[in-house]
């Protein structure tokens, strides 16, 4: 097998890219288009999708059981499942876009509950195996480094394209086209199928797994021995609140341009300048994670991030341009815990193995995945019940000022508080800082080492 390679990066962004192309897109959509495409009431919208993501939580476990319950075949573990679950996983996506706006509201009902659980299914079937899968790509510190800063690449070249031609093709005269949001859908699905296939071709699994005896393997025992690792738990709370906060965020991203400054494609600006604040991102992380540590830097960036938006709640601002430029600053600050969370759970990995002998990687990632979609179902759901509770009227074309300034209030407090919380997260419950982990890495490559 060939050394570790760009080769391999590039596989990894494109896979985080497929996934994205599916998930993010939902994710900034969905809520739109069941709201003023289909008009349902977003309590019920947000009631439903706090069912289906709390049952695709407690599927990801189980999936991941599976997948290392399983006998890798010709020394793949992770990639076949990739390589299968890509096609049913795009084309449930493009289903759940469906203008089924003339069906009674109960069906509609129906229709979002029957299409949300059957896309989540196949998508836990290729994001679990797909985020282990860099556990096994190599075992060197800078390279897992490399590998969490290019995946974090695949999802800025999502974000930078669709904020860009999401709000131009989507919206005509700051109203939504039904149509436009399906053809959308379709092109980013086929997108989607075609960079998991790469992924499946390009990133060779080259770290040796031990087989597993399916008589030994005791799911219920693994999930104990993980509930102790100090590392996992504070990579969890630290994404599960910061997560929830960008999520709720973003689901309002939309709602603030269009009500709150009066224009909806100023976000294509938003787009524009992302990709260079991306760009900064994706060159520094390596050096200053590499410097201060990867824990360390996480909490500088997130701790800078929640002051400036403790200051816009205080002090709001109505220009979106000066707006779009001060979130772009703080996106910088707080895109390390974003860039680098997959480099920190697979230390959680190797801190399990340290501590079990055993690395189980895609019961440990999945682990990580159940709360990150627990956070992703709460977060869903709390978008949408956040508007309902500031009163925001779907039939409406213009909300009133008492309305968008909730608005306002509530996205700059959300986001200020959410990454506050994941910087106690990481001070309090991270064990691993910058020498810890080095510390880590010797002692498990001796203990590796001894019983071969």
């Amino acid at each position: 097998m060939r050394e570790f390679s760009m080769k391999d990066k590039l596989g990894y962004t494109l896979g985080d890219l497929g996934c994205c192309c599916t998930e993010q897109f939902r994710a900034m959509f969905l809520t739109v288009f069941y709201t003023l495409v289909l008009k349902v009431n977003p309590i019920h919208v947000g009631t439903i999708m706090l069912i289906t993501k709390l049952w695709d939580a407690v599927n990801d476990p189980i999936i991941g059981a599976i997948i290392d319950s399983k006998k890798a075949k010709k020394g793949a573990k992770f990639v076949p499942w990739i390589k299968a679950f890509s096609i049913p996983c795009g084309i449930l996506m493009c289903i759940g876009f469906l203008n089924v706006s003339n069906l009674s509201y109960g069906l509609k009902l129906a229709y979002i509950l029957i299409t949300y659980v059957a896309y989540e299914a196949m998508y836990t079937c290729v994001n679990v195996p797909f985020g282990s899968l860099s556990s096994v790509m190599t075992d060197d510190v800078n390279h897992r480094t490399d590998l969490s800063r290019y995946r974090s690449l695949g999802g800025t070249i999502f974000m930078t394209v669709i904020v860009i031609a999401g709000p131009l093709f989507l919206y005509k005269d700051n109203m939504p086209v039904p149509s436009n949001f399906l053809l959308l859908a379709i092109i980013c699905a086929c997108i989607s199928i075609l960079c998991l296939q790469i992924t499946s071709v390009w990133c060779k699994e080259r770290v040796e797994l031990p087989e597993v005896e399916k008589e030994k393997f005791n799911y219920f025992e693994i999930l104990k021995n993980i509930g102790k690792n100090k590392a996992l738990v504070g990579v969890i709370v630290a994404s599960l609140v910061g997560m929830i906060a960008a999520s709720i965020v973003n689901s309002l991203n939309t709602y603030l341009y269009k009500d709150y400054f009066g224009n909806v494609k100023i976000m294509a600006v938003s787009g524009m300048l992302s990709t260079v604040y991306s760009l900064i991102t994706f060159v520094g992380t390596k050096y200053v994670a590499k410097k201060f540590g990867k824990k360390e830097w996480c909490m500088y960036g997130c701790t800078f991030a929640a002051l400036v938006f403790i200051g816009l709640f205080i002090f709001p601002i109505t220009n979106p341009i000066a707006f779009i430029v001060i979130n772009g600053i703080c996106y910088i600050g707080a895109s390390g815990l974003q860039v680098l969370i997959w480099a920190l759970v697979n230390d959680a990995i190797d801190y399990q193995e340290l501590q079990t002998g055993s690395r189980n990687e895609a019961i440990v990632y999945s682990t990580y995945s159940f709360f990150r979609k627990l956070a992703g179902a709460i977060s869903a759901s709390l978008g949408s019940f956040t508007l309902a509770f500031i009163g925001y009227n779907v039939e409406a074309a213009v909300q009133t000022a008492e309305v968008t300034n909730r608005l306002w209030k509530a996205y700059t407090g959300i986001y200020a508080g959410g990454y506050l919380l994941a910087v106690l997260a990481l001070l309090l419950i991270y064990p691993l800082t910058k020498r810890k982990t080095e510390e880590m890495l010797k002692a498990l490559a001796e203990k590796r080492k001894n019983a071969a």
